[in-house]
């Protein structure tokens, strides 16, 4: 009699176990006061972070969400300069046509970034229970609230486990 379920298969588009790229190392705290001192560290790391996910899973799209989040949150911006300009000048029709304008634009940054979020989320814990199987387990509420420093504990953890083979919990 067959198994009920199939044999664990490698994911077409993985390496061969232990020999994916490094994820980018360094530590949460540091990424959380680099990014509260500066702004913009913290856009760029999770940049990084999704360029690592891209090479364990060609088939993530976490980038192109992160570039029409951007985009969005930029046409956000413009619109509400737009709409202080028309306020300015006494066309509150204009004004109010472009409050939706930015709301809609906003929402949609949001659900590009939160796609690219948990889009880089699957791809981990695919990765890292398939093709190399250390039992990566990622909170989704931990995911939403703490993403790109939560990310980066467990890459460490990761990185760590692949310079001395212990796994540390």
């Amino acid at each position: 009699m067959p198994p009920a379920y199939g044999a664990l298969q490698t994911p077409p588009w993985a390496a061969a176990p232990g020999a994916s790229p490094t994820p980018p190392n360094l530590h949460w705290a540091l990424v959380l006061v680099l990014a509260m001192f500066t702004g913009i560290f913290g856009f760029i790391w999770f940049c990084i972070q999704a360029g690592y996910v891209k090479k364990i899973d060609p088939a993530s799209r976490a980038r192109m969400f992160i570039v029409l989040g951007v985009l969005a949150i930029a046409g956000q911006f413009v619109a509400t300069l737009v709409i202080a300009g028309a306020a300015a000048g006494g066309s509150m029709g204009g004004a109010m046509a472009g409050g939706f304008l930015t709301l809609i634009l906003a929402l949609a940054g949001m659900v590009f970034m939160l796609s690219a979020i948990f889009g880089m989320r699957s791809s981990l814990v695919t990765y890292f229970n398939t093709v190399e199987p250390i039992g990566l387990r990622l909170s989704g509420v931990m995911t939403f609230f703490f993403n790109i420093l939560y990310f980066q504990y467990h890459l460490s953890r990761i990185v760590e486990w692949k310079r001395t083979g212990v796994l540390q919990q």
